[in-house]
């Protein structure tokens, strides 16, 4: 599968889909619902947009903490882009099979030391007057004062600054000037639009343009990391999905179902049902609403990916109820992408039958993967079957990965297609992961390190060695550190912790330590800000998706990699439980 760049995502499923279309900002955070399958659809983002893509560098800069958890570092991963902020993997490849199609952990909003307090006026920092004019802003002082008709005016104006401030945002040399900034418009506009609702001669309609301010503005703030916003839009939605203001029951809906996906993502067991049965409750709109099209997409993908497949198929056939025969060429299409096809979903069944039971026949997996490149042969199928690969090499099924390859490669014969680049590339991967095996510990011991003091074998002689690779660019690669500390605690005189650090000379490293201290110490292995240029210990280990932890064992050879989480504690467990056995027996 081709690597999806995936970097900190600052937002969970609910406010990335109403910040990215439904509401102002466009394009702020769409890459958050970017599909993580082949047969998902790709919103295409216009000119101008920002991603507002977040390392663990800024989220420390401005007083929040990566959401770093053991158990984001599941079966599924999150694939690795090439060179940091670039597509591709760091071993150069751009077109390399990703860790996964599954979805990431969930990225609940946390707490913030943050208020929520709403600022009278808006203030404009000094230097951006390309972006927010500060008289226009001055003007538009929140009187208390204001008319109705004023108050409306009020928010219009105020979407246009935040969107003026989105597409210009990197114009400032301070991002924490500009994210202050949008606080500052929004947190305004959540109170110009409570006014609006209590106001004595707003009409029906500027009330209904007041609660979609107040959704929207709440969404703003909790995609900002405000806990009291999230809580506050969910109690809102909830008491509105049944306003007799389509707009406002439709809003509503797609927030509650974003909640659905991050529950489910969570392990909610009852989020399931709740997401298929607000999907069923939709009824077309009159105008193009591709929000709701894009939020049924990922809600029909979570699904597939956690094997609900006849959950994922009833959200299928409602998006091509509702707008699959759309007038509006755009919404059929978006709908029709959104919906994807029904060709995958035999496969992944039966690839979540392997991965759980040893006893599968391998001719049910050859029968279905021949089916499938006969009846689709494109890229999709090929990233599909790379990621399905990727997932059985994890767990070590290997018998269904060399047939996995040897089935792609007769169905891709053109050595000179675009596919069969991706294959080459993928089982070029898999066959340095198999080789690395057996490397020593030695052969890193001339990396430089963070903290310019090396790290001898000698210092990790008879130990257990667990090396995460990780980048601040990409803070999901932190979430297993957690896990790792754990698994050193229960053996601390027996196991270490070494990482292998993959940012570029670019990345903000140096302020992200400054604010962290990680526990253990680091090797530097520096990626190349050129694309077609790979770092060389990425494409030694093989490595294509992050997390990604090596293991060497006590005698400083690499024993293992884990990729999945699925094997990371046996491996660990096995390996010093032969070591006392050893010291037991003599």
């Amino acid at each position: 599968m081709r690597i999806r760049l995936l970097l900190g995502e600052s937002a969970n499923t609910v406010f990335a889909v109403l910040l990215s279309v439904v509401f102002v900002l466009p394009g702020c955070s769409r890459d958050n619902i970017e599909p993580l399958s082949p047969d998902a659809p790709t919103a295409a983002t216009g000119e101008g947009d920002d991603e507002l893509i977040r390392s663990a560098a800024d989220m420390a800069a401005d007083g929040d903490e990566p959401e770093i958890g053991s158990e984001a570092f599941s079966q599924q991963t999150t694939p690795l882009p090439g060179t940091i902020g670039e597509r591709g993997d760091l071993a150069g490849r751009r077109t390399t099979p990703s860790g996964s199609a599954a979805p990431s952990p969930p990225d609940a909003p946390s707490e913030s030391p943050r208020g929520f307090e709403l600022a009278e006026t808006t203030p404009i920092p000094a230097g951006i007057p390309e972006m927010v004019d500060a008289a226009g802003a001055a003007q538009r002082e929140l009187r208390d004062d204001l008319t109705a008709d004023e108050l409306m005016t009020y928010l219009e104006e105020s979407d246009r600054d935040m969107e003026m401030l989105a597409r210009g945002r990197d114009q400032l040399q301070d991002p924490n000037q500009a994210n202050e900034l949008m606080q500052q418009l929004v947190r305004s506009k959540l109170q110009a639009s409570v006014r609006l609702q209590a106001h004595a001669d707003a009409t029906d309609k500027q009330r209904t343009a007041g609660l979609r301010g107040q959704l929207q503005a709440l969404s703003h703030l909790s995609a900002m990391g405000d806990l009291s916003s999230a809580k506050a839009l969910e109690a809102l939605a909830r008491e509105n999905l049944s306003s007799q203001e389509p707009t406002i029951a439709g809003d509503s809906r797609i927030v509650l179902i974003g909640f659905a996906i991050d529950g489910l993502r969570a392990g909610r067991e009852s989020a399931a049902q709740e997401i298929v049965s607000l999907i069923e409750g939709m009824t077309a709109s009159r105008t193009p609403d591709i929000p709701a099209v894009l939020m049924m997409a990922e809600a029909r993908q979570v699904l597939a990916n956690y094997g609900l497949i006849d959950e994922s198929a009833r959200v299928r056939e409602k998006i091509l109820a509702l707008y699959g025969n759309s007038p509006d060429k755009m919404i059929a299409q978006v709908a029709a992408d959104a919906a994807g096809t029904a060709k995958y979903d035999s496969a992944r069944r039966l690839l979540g039958e392997i991965l759980e039971n040893d006893n599968v026949a391998l001719a049910r997996w050859t029968e279905a993967v021949t089916e499938l490149v006969r009846e689709a042969p494109e890229m999709n199928t090929v990233e599909f079957l790379g990621t399905s690969a990727l997932q059985l090499e994890a767990a070590r099924r290997e018998a269904f990965v060399e047939e996995t390859f040897r089935i792609l490669a007769e169905g891709f014969a053109d050595t000179d297609s675009a596919t069969a680049n991706e294959i080459a590339t993928a089982r070029m991967a898999m066959e340095a992961r198999r080789d690395v095996i057996g490397t020593s510990f030695d052969a890193l011991a001339n990396l430089p390190t963070l903290d310019g003091n090396g790290i001898s074998s000698s210092s990790v002689k008879g130990k257990v060695v667990l090396m995460p690779f990780w980048a601040v660019t990409i803070p999901q690669s932190l979430q297993i550190v957690p896990m790792l500390k754990e698994i050193q605690s229960r053996h601390p005189d027996q196991i270490a912790i070494v990482g292998m650090n993959l940012d570029s000379e670019q990345a903000p490293l140096g302020e992200f330590l400054a604010q962290n201290d990680l526990g253990f110490p680091s090797f530097r292995s520096v990626s190349s800000s050129n694309v077609d240029q790979g770092n060389p210990i990425a494409t030694k280990f093989g490595l294509v998706s992050l997390p990604f932890v090596a293991i060497f064992n006590q005698d400083g050879k690499v024993a293992a990699l884990d990729f999945t989480g699925m094997q990371l504690e046996t491996t660990v467990e096995q390996l010093v439980q032969s070591a006392d056995d050893a010291t037991n027996t003599e």
